[in-house]
């Protein structure tokens, strides 16, 4: 019986090798549902390294194993869906983790926290931007929108540990300099005890439009004490709830096809967004520019990142004019600013990139 067995199992472990092989995807580029390239084919039979590297990414039935071996450890075994770039959670929660973005881990474990010299330069870099701001009689307002793993520990894998965090090292140098700073992040733990629909989405790393909402909230009050003279509007807002089984970035990067999330979208009770400002460019990634119908309403440029995506909308109603850019300030930047000047500079940054929230 063992022999049979063992035979049977050597047998199943052979045709699977073979197909993977007779199968090798020799035409793919891009591997989809991880969101990267794949792996090229080498030119060289004697390149040992770059055809391990090839094999793992090209090997036939590559996805329909790696579901299977994700169902095993997870379903069965119970184990813990986990690579370098992510990990699932509890309670269907999916986090983002990958250290050479801003290194989410890190954040949480407390684990990297900035010595004397390498707070002194941020403080310099964030001076500076504030000082060429106010020597061009422009207003200046930096935000840190906070990590997901802050914002809903109970579903990390991991206790986190007791001490300070690299934000409030971060906080504590712009108090020091006198330079407003938002961080909302208790304002979303309080919203969070009463609100039933989640601020960020279970399988993404951003908030979704009801977090982003809330942190513009935070954001106006601000704004509103910069330009007291200014008649800003005061939309309502409602609500629409749907699910997804598909959505979110993460899911992909632990080859997971399937992961339901709360969808939320917010739009005015009464009108459009349409009633309060245009988009004359709405490219992403590549810029955005939204146009007010109130003309003596404040301009603003943004320097920020994927964050503000969500944010874009409701921001955009405070301003005659606003320009996103999805990147830190530039010279260039500067000049540009200088011809067509506006009454305020945001520079906005997700926690685990904050430390170049004033120069990358």
């Amino acid at each position: 019986m063992k022999k049979f067995i063992h035979i049977s199992f050597c047998t199943v472990i052979g045709i699977a090798l073979a197909l993977s092989i007779v199968n090798f995807n020799r035409q793919g580029n891009v591997l989809s549902t991880e969101k990267r390239s794949i792996a090229p084919i080498p030119k060289h039979i004697t390149d040992f390294k770059d055809w391990d590297t090839c094999f793992n990414d090209r090997f036939g039935y590559r996805e329909q194993l790696i579901n299977i071996a994700n169902f095993i450890d997870y379903d069965i075994l119970h184990k813990t869906i986990k690579n370098s770039k992510a990990f699932k959670g509890k309670d269907g929660w999916f986090f983002y983790i990958n250290a050479a973005d801003g290194n989410n881990q890190g954040d949480y474990s407390k684990t990297n926290l900035l010595n004397e010299d390498e707070l002194a330069k941020f403080k310099a870099e964030i001076q500076e931007n504030a000082k060429w701001c106010s020597d061009n009689g422009i207003k200046c307002l930096f935000v840190i929108c906070p990590n997901k793993h802050n914002v809903y520990p109970e579903y990390h894998i991991l206790d986190r540990p007791e001490g300070i965090t690299r934000t409030e090292q971060l906080l504590s140098v712009f108090n020091e300099s006198g330079i407003k700073c938002i961080y909302p992040l208790d304002y979303l733990l309080e919203k969070k005890k009463t609100d039933t629909i989640p601020l960020y989405y279970e399988t993404d790393t951003h908030w979704n439009d009801l977090g982003a909402y809330y942190a513009f909230e935070a954001i106006k009050e601000e704004i509103v004490k910069m330009f007291p003279d200014k008649n800003f509007p005061n939309i309502e807002y409602k609500r629409k709830v749907s699910y997804s089984e598909t959505a979110g970035d993460i899911p992909p990067m632990l080859n997971i096809k399937e992961a339901k999330s709360t969808r939320i979208s917010l739009s005015p009770i009464k009108g459009s967004f349409k009633d309060y400002y245009v988009y004359t460019k709405n490219e992403e990634r590549d810029g955005v520019i939204s146009k007010g119908k109130n003309k003596n309403l404040p301009k603003v440029v943004i320097f920020r990142d994927s964050f503000f995506t969500a944010m874009t909308k409701y921001l955009s109603t405070l301003f005659s004019n606003a320009e996103y850019n999805w990147r830190r300030i530039t010279d260039d930047d500067k000049k540009s600013i200088l011809a067509n000047k506006p009454d305020l500079i945001i520079f906005e940054s997700v926690e685990r990139n904050a430390v170049t929230i004033a120069k990358e």
